[in-house]
């Protein structure tokens, strides 16, 4: 599988996500899962304090299951960890959780379920823009300065908030934000329940141009929306699909894929994939699966590259 620099490690281009991994996706499904993700090459797994069982909300679930599989399978030093917190009660979107305090009671949190002394990458889950950007980095810096992390990023935060918090960091000799992971796939979400998400943008684009920040992008496969309008055309497409992504716009890039299906002999869905993974600054998708076959196909896609004019080609944020 291609990598990407990350920190100073060279890390695959795909994560596995592990949303529902101790909930929808029991703990014996989540190893096979890591384990054939591992073997195709995967170094990357993306899991969070609030992730797993989301019907009957407890923190940590998917991170127990994560930290189960490295202690047993002994494979911690072959993984690129990543987790994230400071989000808000499962709810109560409206209830900031990014004092000195819940930052450091969720890292210890997840430290504990994920068995482990350390993770590479640590990420606030949410903003909370009434709250100084300087008491957060100086928050984040107490995780490096103690070794529970060696990398902070944000996700769901504005590009003006981002670039505030490095020049704040800049100015106090403080660990910059390393990464950025905004909802981002080839496929655009054109109904979106939860308006504490955010997309890539053009202002957020800009940023990662000029500055190379690396962009890890949840939603990656757009709930595999072409792949399905592939296989089950849109009539077969289910009815989340359909209000999210069923679209002109999307539609037209559908086409566009074919063409360049054509021209590499990749499938529709490591198009998809390779063309956020072969943008112009470091890109790494989430990828998540519900069956092991899922996993395996990652494959393709985590060594699939697109050149320049045909990834323009299929779509520019602008």
């Amino acid at each position: 599988m291609r990598t990407h620099k990350f920190g100073d490690r060279d890390v695959s281009v795909l994560a596995l996500g592990t949303s529902e991994f101790g909930g929808l996706c029991p703990a014996a499904q989540g190893f096979d899962f890591m384990d054939a993700f591992l073997e195709l090459g995967g170094s990357f797994i993306d899991t969070a304090r609030v992730y797993g069982d989301f019907a009957t909300p407890k923190n940590g679930e998917s991170e127990k299951v994560v930290g189960r599989w490295m202690e047993q399978r002994r494979c911690r030093d072959r993984v690129f960890l990543s987790t994230k917190g400071g989000h808000p009660p499962l709810g109560r979107m409206d209830q900031s959780r990014l004092s000195r305090a819940d930052i450091r009671s969720d890292m210890a949190g997840s430290l504990e379920d994920l068995r482990t002394d350390h993770v590479d990458v640590y990420w606030l889950h949410r903003d909370d823009i009434s709250r100084p950007v300087g008491d957060i980095m100086e928050s984040l810096q107490s995780l490096i300065e103690d070794g529970s992390t060696r990398l902070i990023g944000v996700s769901n935060w504005h590009p003006k908030r981002i670039l505030e918090a490095n020049a704040y960091a800049a100015a106090h000799g403080l660990t910059p934000l390393t990464a950025n992971q905004p909802q981002f796939s080839l496929a655009q979400q054109m109904t979106v329940e939860d308006p504490t998400l955010t997309p890539m943008d053009a202002e957020t684009l800009r940023m990662h141009k000029e500055t190379n920040m690396i962009c890890c992008c949840f939603s990656s496969q757009g709930k595999g929306f072409f792949s399905k309008l592939d296989a089950l055309g849109e009539a077969g497409l289910p009815d989340k699909a359909r209000r999210r992504f069923l679209y002109p716009e999307n539609l037209a890039v559908y086409e566009r894929m074919k063409v360049v299906r054509e021209q590499t002999g990749l499938s529709i869905g490591a198009i998809a994939l390779a063309w956020l993974t072969c943008q112009p600054f470091p890109t790494f998708a989430l990828c998540g699966a519900s069956r092991v076959e899922q996993v395996l196909s990652l494959k393709e896609a985590g060594d699939a590259t697109l050149t320049p004019e045909q990834r323009d080609y299929l779509r520019t944020v602008c």
